[in-house]
């Protein structure tokens, strides 16, 4: 997936986050992958009509939804709406407002993408911060209080409870409070 994902932002660029899944009582992983994971969750919760949106913005060509129904097992840091409203943007707006820049959607996005399915204690260390690298090829460095800084802000970015560790068949998803900025 990390290189359809590539390949996808170096083209026309990637709007690419997570949301929430469905797992059974023992943490195996739910029957939805991402994307329908994301539908589920927003229908229920209503706070992933942001990220929803960016992710089917038209200029992208569907190729978003069709990355992340694939079996590659990924990890999503998802913001929620009011993350996305601190910076203005919201499903009204998010894709006419990156319609002369894909790519920086794509870059915005794709920053909020790991490799693998990483639940939150290999995410987080109690003890030292960790860096992870990112599809975008920048680093988010998550922090022993359960945070995440970015590298354009190295604000503290929260993890929203209890939203995280949530399975879905093709990866993990941790919903946040903030977007993640990239640097430059």
């Amino acid at each position: 997936m990390k290189k359809q994902l590539t390949a996808i932002a170096a083209a026309t660029g990637l709007a690419l986050t997570g949301l929430a899944g469905t797992a059974d009582a023992k943490g195996k992983p739910g029957d939805l992958n991402i994307v329908q994971a994301a539908v589920a969750a927003n229908a229920e919760l209503g706070v992933f009509d942001t990220v929803l949106a960016a992710a089917q913005c038209e200029y992208f060509d569907g190729a978003i939804v069709a990355a992340l129904t694939g079996d590659d097992k990924v990890t999503l840091f998802a913001p929620i709406d009011d993350a996305f409203a601190v910076l203005g943007l919201d499903e009204s707006n998010i894709c006419d407002s990156f319609a002369e820049s894909p790519g920086a959607l794509a870059n915005i996005l794709t920053y909020h993408v790991t490799d693998g399915r990483r639940f939150s204690n290999s995410v987080f260390n109690k003890n030292n911060s960790k860096s992870l690298e990112m599809l975008n090829g920048g680093t988010v460095v998550s922090n022993p209080d359960l945070t995440l800084s970015d590298e354009a802000t190295d604000r503290a970015i929260g993890i929203v409870a209890p939203y995280f560790d949530i399975n879905a068949s093709n990866g993990v998803i941790h919903t946040i409070d903030s977007v993640l900025l990239p640097a430059g």
